[in-house]
């Protein structure tokens, strides 16, 4: 998964930046452009500080048009235009003279299908699925819907491997854990509704970056590790962890992704015999066949801070026989610029026999107290008050160039109506209402109403529940010929010289770990 820009593609901003400075530009007069119709409104914001929520009622009032539900950049900016659609965020990101255009509720008909989307890019692309960034045409509302072929489906046996992914995605609400939205079918296709997240992948910026301190690093993985805490109380071990499968939020925080490989019902003490996973990020139980339990996440959570910290994951070569080899029976070389404590938690964390790792008397509970993890605020990085030490850049793509570039009509452009096949007749799925900033709002409340100002973000907090049942399904065996077959990834870039432009948080910001 090669990238080809040549810039960070996340901000970093300079220790130098003086909070009187960031204040004023805060709170300057911004003039807007919004064409709506053809017409050019001129609209005056007094200062950045007053919310989208604001802005759109200004252009409803002036254009006397009741049907406008958002707006969007003319030059598609994917963060911006999904800031856009919360109408309690600031119009900080907005700049002066930016041109935007309103979005207009269409009346929909039929049960929800394809028609109900209007495809915008595809952002992401698997083995048989595609994942594009639409709008919903009734609210304007921004999603990521991920396109599955049924005939590949059913040719390479992954029925249950697509049901056990969308029963889990289902069930699962924690903030670190991308939601879905609704789940329906069309006579060739399967789709998922899921989050947008519009910072793209975190390989992504790791490889555009290099690699991260260890404080960055503290960061997602103090994250990661809540998200798999809360899998491992819902007895479901992920077997997937890679930076290509943990995506950020418009604010920087995770989203854990790609639930296929995931495995239902795996108690403590459960095990499991499937072959699967990314061949990088493989314990060695796994490799070598004789059952493995929820003690290949805890591997896998090793080999990603690993890579994090590094820019390549540990026993990485390009020949993949070697790789195995490495895996199971080399000693684990670190670099001597981390800290003490942090080789310490990779060794626990690597270590080769499952019975000794770290992790295996109580679990993630005994990564939470490790020496290295001592100072991180839990309560306040499951509420998200902790500010990440990255932001997505608002103005460029945080997308893959390889993905962005593709068409995205032929997604589109067969089949729309919903269908129901006798292997997936219980696939549809609609979510309860959605509540939180991204909520429209509604027609009998009056504009003024929406005119506040918010000098802050909403947390996305989500309600952390469990079902009381739980289906037991055995996912198909993947075959080594499969995953030796699968295209090696490329290895990130070295360290890209920062410009003038490239913000990055304060590395003294007290919020930060």
């Amino acid at each position: 998964m090669g990238q080809k820009q040549t810039y960070p593609s996340l901000r970093i901003q300079k220790q130098s930046t003086k909070n009187k400075t960031s204040r004023s530009k805060k709170l300057e007069s911004k003039q807007l452009k919004v064409y709506v119709d053809n017409h050019e409104y001129q609209i005056e914001a007094p200062d950045s500080t007053l919310t989208c929520g604001w802005l759109i009622s200004e252009v409803i009032r002036l254009s006397n048009n009741p049907s406008i539900v958002s707006l969007k950049t003319l030059s598609n900016l994917e963060i911006v235009d999904y800031w856009l659609t919360h109408f309690d965020r600031p119009l900080t990101p907005l700049r002066q003279s930016e041109k935007l255009t309103a979005v207009f509720c269409e009346q929909l008909q039929y049960d929800l299908c394809l028609d109900h989307f209007e495809p915008v890019k595809v952002v992401g692309k698997g083995g048989f699925s595609t994942v594009s960034q639409v709008r919903k045409k009734d609210t304007g509302m921004l999603y990521a819907i991920k396109t599955m072929d049924k005939h590949f489906i059913r040719k390479e046996e992954k029925v249950s491997q697509v049901l056990t992914e969308r029963r889990i995605m289902i069930r699962a609400r924690h903030p670190f854990i991308v939601k879905l939205h609704w789940a329906f079918q069309t006579q060739n296709k399967l789709h998922l509704v899921m989050d947008l997240c519009p910072g793209g992948e975190l390989f992504f910026h790791l490889h555009n970056i290099g690699r991260f301190n260890e404080k960055q690093a503290r960061f997602y993985f103090a994250e990661i590790l809540l998200a798999l805490e809360y899998l491992h109380q819902e007895n479901v071990v992920y077997r997937d962890l890679k930076p290509e499968n943990i995506l950020l939020n418009i604010d920087g925080h995770i989203r854990i992704t790609d639930f296929g490989l995931s495995k239902e019902n795996i108690t403590k003490e459960g095990r499991t015999f499937s072959f699967c996973g990314s061949p990088e990020y493989m314990s060695p139980e796994m490799l070598k066949g004789k059952g493995h339990g929820r003690l290949v996440d805890l591997y896998s959570l090793g080999a990603l801070l690993y890579e994090m910290l590094t820019g390549l994951p540990p026993f990485y070569h390009k020949n993949r026989s070697k790789m195995y080899y490495r895996i199971m029976n080399e000693h684990l070389s670190i670099p001597e610029y981390l800290s003490k404590p942090c080789k310490d938690l990779l060794k626990g964390l690597l270590e080769k026999d499952p019975q000794v790792r770290l992790g295996c008397t109580n679990g993630l509970e005994e990564i939470k107290n490790h020496v290295w993890c001592e100072k991180i605020p839990w309560d306040r990085i499951r509420d998200m008050t902790i500010t990440p030490p990255f932001r997505p850049n608002l103005r460029v793509s945080n997308f893959d160039p390889e993905y962005t570039r593709m068409e995205v009509d032929p997604v589109f452009s067969e089949d729309n109506r919903t269908s129901v096949d006798d292997l997936f007749i219980d696939w549809a799925y609609y979510s309860e209402m959605e509540e939180g900033p991204g909520k429209q709002v509604p027609s009998d409340i009056s504009l003024s109403t929406t005119i506040s100002k918010s000098a802050g973000f909403i947390s996305h907090n989500s309600t952390i529940s469990r079902e009381e049942s739980k289906l037991h399904v055995t996912l198909p065996k993947i075959s080594l010929t499969e995953i030796q077959n699968k295209k090696p990834r490329k290895p990130p870039q070295p360290l890209f010289k920062l410009t003038e432009e490239d913000i990055l948080y304060s590395q003294e910001n007290p919020d930060t770990l």
